[in-house]
């Protein structure tokens, strides 16, 4: 395990967002790089990201599905928006093919996208995401479907070894007036990333599987 400077960038809101689905639209710049696109369905193409999606028998105690709904997702300012849209279950940028799964059991419930991009786009996905924790280490707010969620600061955490670029992030995040952890991995290898997501933690045998699955 290691920490990474980038660990603080990605993923605070997912899991405070729930464990939302696949976060869609919000705040952002007119810049491509900024504007999400991930689809719970998407198919990857042959050799890619299909092969590098969990199934049920990768996580002992899991039930890995594909959700078919898609969440809309806010930020009060836009330079927090990578962060949020990373960390609600959505690829940052425009990535070429998107791949997304949940994994639930043992009371945790973990929301994973793929993304695949093209040419150096998935590096400069972390470095949004790491300026953009470096723009809301102090919190922010977002809104999911209307639903104001406030995270609170956001702190680095360790990351695994074994890929191009990991970060870890940790988080509170107040919903409703009741406050829980929320915790984040994503995970570089290449041209692609895995976007993890859940609360109030990431279960070592969802990220442990998802780790060894990117790599090929």
């Amino acid at each position: 395990m290691t920490r990474r400077r980038s660990a603080a960038a990605a993923v605070v809101l997912c899991a405070l967002l729930s464990a939302c689905d696949v976060a869609s639209g919000g705040a952002g710049g007119e810049d491509g790089l900024l504007k999400p696109t991930a689809q719970p369905g998407a198919t990857a193409r042959a050799g890619g990201l299909g092969s590098a999606a969990l199934v049920s028998r990768d996580t002992n105690g899991f039930t890995v599905s594909t959700p078919d709904d898609a969440r809309k997702v806010r930020v009060t300012r836009d330079a927090c928006a990578p962060l949020a849209y990373a960390l609600s279950g959505t690829a940052v940028g425009r990535p070429a093919t998107t791949v997304v799964r949940k994994a639930t059991g043992e009371g945790a419930e973990v929301t994973v996208v793929l993304a695949e991009y093209a040419s150096d786009q998935a590096q400069q996905a972390m470095d949004a995401i790491a300026t953009a924790l470096d723009e809301c280490a102090a919190g922010f707010t977002a809104t999911v479907d209307g639903d104001e969620h406030k995270v609170g600061k956001v702190a680095p955490e360790l990351a695994p070894e074994g890929v191009d670029q990991a970060m870890g992030v940790g988080a509170t995040v107040t919903r409703s007036g009741r406050a829980a952890p929320a915790k984040a991995v994503i995970l570089r290898s290449g041209n692609a990333i895995a976007y993890l997501s859940g609360t109030p933690s990431i279960p070592a045998a969802v990220l442990d599987a998802q780790l060894v699955k990117l790599r090929g």
